[in-house]
């Protein structure tokens, strides 16, 4: 992806990017991509626009993520391919696997009131979400918005009894960050209480 005459290109992958993980187990790897300014704004007013024809608006319910604009590969904004991109890239950087598809692409537009109820990815091996727009925070709510893991099969969410589901995880999710994990994770999205929409992009990706 390009920009205008002159800028340098856009890297789906670029050299030093650093992936963190949270435990020695590596129970998701989480990045932060420092060139998220330089394409989000447009992409954000495009999804805006997007939610708002009759064909997006109220498909689903407030628990299941508000509005679903899916294929990301295929929407007229180039920086949505350029994401298909970057997701596959850091697929590939953190599985260490060549090829890898996209077997499902979606943004996920909340709105004040939206949520999303416990759930795991079918037909999928990898799972990766990227914070587009974080919305607005609440202070008088800490946790409006907030991407949650809860599984009682990670040490990090069992940390009282083995097994035994004791605390959920909260990853970081500042504008640019981008996370992996198994796409049987269980995880969740606490209710939206700000005024600005807050956006996000999924895809589930099969090794195959």
């Amino acid at each position: 992806m390009t920009e205008t005459t002159g800028s340098p290109t856009l890297e789906p992958f670029p050299d030093g990017q650093r992936i963190f993980a949270p435990d020695p187990a590596k129970s998701y790897l989480a990045t932060r991509f420092a060139d998220h300014a330089r394409y989000a704004p447009a992409l954000i007013v495009y999804l805006l626009a997007l939610a708002e024809l009759p064909e997006h608006r109220a498909q689903y319910g407030r628990h299941l993520g508000g509005t679903k604009l899916y294929d990301p590969g295929s929407w007229a904004e180039p920086a949505g391919r350029f994401l298909d991109q970057r997701a596959l890239a850091f697929y590939r950087r953190a599985t260490g696997r060549e090829g890898g598809r996209i077997v499902r692409g979606w943004a996920n537009v909340y709105t004040a009131g939206d949520y999303i109820v416990p759930h795991s990815h079918t037909e999928a091996d990898m799972s990766v979400v990227y914070m587009l727009d974080p919305g607005e925070e609440d202070a008088a709510e800490p946790t409006s918005g907030r991407f949650c893991f809860a599984d009682p099969r990670w040490a990090l969410c069992c940390q009282v009894e083995p097994g035994r589901l004791s605390n959920t995880i909260a990853p970081p999710m500042q504008a640019g960050a981008m996370l992996i994990f198994p796409a049987e994770a269980v995880h969740f999205v606490h209710p939206y209480l700000g005024r600005r929409p807050r956006l996000t992009l999924s895809w589930n990706i099969r090794h195959g």
